[in-house]
């Protein structure tokens, strides 16, 4: 599949990945093709195995294998591997989480790279994350020792890749209108949104707001409030105890009944379905 257009994109909703800080994301020789797409979120990326083209607002580089690929946050980008691989990792830190150590993505950005020596340091710490994933079996703890590369992988990014000088040129109107619709719907999901209150909270036409979301975001503002509404139910059911119907009301559903029917629409089974068997999962953002 070759790379899209740059204006065919979506915004992806990043959740942490059950058992880590952060998400984690696999690449396989089955996702060969990641779409054009954008977050609101710090990612590091990594094929030790393969040459790929990088595609970032609408610029496409040519990367020899084991390339660092660093994403910074609202880069529109796309990720195509030349050959088939063995394995990649994506480790995305979303906003929320970096905040929680005093980091604003909307005001950082982060370099490729740090020099041979810093690189190296960095790819090492991605391979040895790769490696005890991969023997995941043998440690029933896995998962500390991987949480320890994570905050190593971004402890190396803020100590060396980060560009000292704070983000000083304005946004662009609509990005920042972006950032700040996402910020609030992420804030206020448990209420009962509409995009006339929405519409009304920012002084904006509801015209121009399905326009926003349609052309910056690629999907409606009820898409996007329900997939912020199902991935925090998903979450939920898979780290907590909570009954469904908990679950349904702490996460903005008026009731059981439409919490089930949403569920299942976008991922093809029921919540106990998922609960029961979290592999039947298939995300609607889909990075093929």
């Amino acid at each position: 599949m070759p790379p899209a257009a740059p204006d065919e994109y979506g915004y992806e909703v990043v959740t942490a990945t059950a058992g880590y800080p952060v998400m984690v994301y696999f690449h396989s020789t089955e996702v060969n093709y990641v779409a054009s797409h954008w977050h609101h979120s710090l990612e590091v990326v990594n094929y030790p195995d393969s040459e790929c083209v990088l595609t970032y607002n609408g610029i496409s580089v040519d990367l020899p294998k084991d390339a660092l690929i660093i994403i910074n946050s609202g880069t529109i980008h796309s990720l195509f591997p030349k050959a088939a691989y063995d394995h990649g990792i994506s480790l995305i830190y979303p906003s929320e989480f970096l905040s929680q150590y005093g980091i604003d993505v909307d005001k950082t950005i982060f370099h490729y790279t740090a020099g041979e020596a810093i690189d190296s340091r960095l790819r090492e710490s991605l391979h040895s994350f790769d490696t005890l994933y991969q023997s995941r079996g043998q440690d029933p703890y896995f998962n500390l020792r991987c949480s320890a590369e994570i905050f190593s992988v971004l402890h190396l990014l803020m100590t060396h890749y980060q560009d000292r000088q704070e983000k000083t040129a304005e946004l662009p109107r609509h990005e920042k209108l972006c950032q700040q619709i996402i910020r609030y719907i992420a804030q206020h999901y448990q209420e009962p949104l509409t995009l006339p209150s929405l519409a009304e909270t920012f002084s904006l036409s509801e015209g121009y707001i399905c326009r926003l979301f349609r052309r910056y975001l690629g999907y409606t503002f009820k898409e996007h409030l329900m997939d912020i509404r199902l991935q925090t139910s998903m979450t939920q059911i898979r780290h907590t105890d909570k009954t469904l119907l908990s679950i349904a009301m702490d996460c903005g559903f008026p009731d059981y009944r439409s919490f089930v029917r949403s569920f299942q629409r976008l991922y093809g089974v029921k919540p106990q379905e998922y609960r029961d068997n979290p592999g039947l999962f298939i995300p609607r953002f889909s990075r093929t």
